[in-house]
């Protein structure tokens, strides 16, 4: 079993899969998967495939032009020293074999990740099928022997031994052993996360096709602290009221005056209360400054600690790293105590000043986003886990079809015996009258602020800021 969840982080998609929660500790393995804007968007038109397939190994599948790509992100154990490493080691490549026979023959299959795996030149002259090229780097070892097999199996090649580089950019990890560098990864892995691993990336050129969809109305974020700032309102009410008197003209329908009224409500609430996304970007709200430059400081003398690899300063910059990571720890923790107890007195002070809305908006900004219904796992009746969003689709609407159309009967009898009330005339003109200028002021602040628009995209919280030409 393994924990496994599609992210959204700004404008990036992350799928991952690795070991269950109550296992999990810092140094345990997982594998994942980030597209960009582009790719999501191509990811998302072809259905939102993905499988995790274990702690591992996870799959996903783009429908792409001229052919279909199958992606496999992977993480292979270690190479073996002792039997049952080496058990865990052929459990892993038997899944991986698993996995790529249930991929379509017709996808261009691509796998990628840290295989932990040496090829060496030997493998080159050995190879039957040239899967390996003739630039390595190293002298095989088990797992590499592990992998060539594999390609030979399936027909793949391994991309990194076909370029040549320089011994630099070839090699992404040094033996903390013997100081040597090693050729282990085939794909990018983070550089930012402490790893002893440099950075590897591949650039493949192909051409992904997209459905055209018709463009989405832009959404407008609008900043609530410029909404309660008096002199921003001001300026907000003085520049409406100038366009208000172009939608008061006879000529035009009240549906032309309602349409131009709100592209001149809409305008000017963008120019006046639109949300800073350079001063309001998004990062932990318990991060400083001050917290910020020493993980700056941090990243930077750990690029000199890897520079340094193998050379005399090679101990200074690691033991100053360790010095820094050890402060950076230190000061997130008591930072974020203190931002604890700060949260939770303003939550107390707003239940206590009867305002839950307000405490309830802390609670639900701490918890985060809620999750996406189309991108949590749905079993069909079988328990089989459907993976394209299709299928998704088809099994809910199978599931609520069953559960809302259930045969019921009605009687007569009972029908007959509910009373039709009756209104009487003079509340009727009071109903059908036109509603006084207050009874709008009224009903406008009765409106709840925060929440979502309609289809004009206009929020309470815009027709509050300035209610006299709104309702006029």
């Amino acid at each position: 079993m393994c924990d496994s969840e599609v992210k959204f982080v700004n404008d990036y998609t992350v799928i991952y899969s690795g070991v269950q929660s109550d296992n999990k500790t810092r140094r345990e393995h997982g594998v994942a998967i980030c597209f960009d804007p582009i790719a999501t968007k191509v990811w998302k038109d072809s259905g939102s495939e993905w499988e995790a397939v274990s702690e591992r190994i996870i799959k996903i599948r783009l429908k792409c032009t001229p052919i279909d790509i199958t992606v496999l992100s992977i993480y292979s154990p270690v190479n073996p020293s002792t039997k049952r490493m080496a058990n865990d080691a052929d459990k892993f490549y038997s899944d991986l074999q698993d996995t790529i026979n249930n991929v379509s023959t017709n996808d261009m299959l691509i796998i990628m990740g840290d295989l932990n795996a040496r090829v060496g030149g030997n493998q080159q002259q050995l190879s039957s099928t040239n899967s390996v090229g003739p630039f390595t780097v190293d002298v095989e070892n088990e797992n590499g022997a592990r992998l060539v097999d594999l390609c030979e199996i399936n027909n793949i090649i391994v991309l990194n031994t076909f370029f040549q580089h320089k011994l630099l950019h070839q090699t992404s990890w040094m033996h903390p052993g013997n100081k040597i560098w090693h050729m282990i990864d085939y794909t990018r892995v983070s550089g930012a996360i402490g790893t002893d691993h440099h950075l590897m990336s591949t650039k493949i050129k192909i051409h992904l096709k997209s459905k055209r969809k018709c463009d989405l109305q832009k959404k407008t974020s609008i900043d609530a602290v410029k909404l309660k700032d008096e002199k921003v309102v001001e300026a907000f009410q003085k520049d409406l009221r100038e366009r208000v008197d172009d939608a008061n003209v006879d000529t035009i329908s009240i549906d032309e005056k309602y349409e131009l009224f709100v592209s001149h409500l809409k305008e000017k609430a963008e120019e006046h209360f639109i949300l800073d996304k350079k001063v309001n970007r998004e990062r932990k709200e318990w991060l400083t400054d001050e917290i910020l430059k020493i993980i700056d400081k941090k990243s930077m003398v750990f690029v000199e600690w890897q520079n340094h690899r193998d050379k005399n300063l090679e101990v200074k910059y690691k033991n100053k790293y360790k010095r820094l990571r050890k402060l950076a720890k230190t000061k997130i923790e008591h930072r974020q105590e203190e931002y604890w107890d700060e949260v939770c007195k303003d939550i107390e002070k707003f239940i206590k000043s009867n305002d839950p809305a307000a405490a309830f908006s802390i609670i639900r900004r701490l918890k985060g986003g809620s999750k996406r219904v189309e991108n949590m796992p749905i079993e069909d009746k079988n328990g089989k886990v459907l993976v394209n969003s299709t299928d998704q689709l088809k099994r809910c609407r199978e599931y609520f079809c069953e559960l809302l159309n259930v045969h019921s009967t009605v009687d007569p009898y009972v029908i007959n015996k509910v009373q039709i009330t009756t209104t009487a005339r003079l509340e009727l003109e009071r109903q059908n009258a036109q509603p006084s200028f207050e009874e709008v002021k009224r009903a406008l602040n009765q409106m709840k602020s925060r929440k979502a628009p309609g289809s004009d995209e206009v929020t309470a919280d815009i027709l509050k800021a300035d209610a006299e030409p709104v309702i006029k």
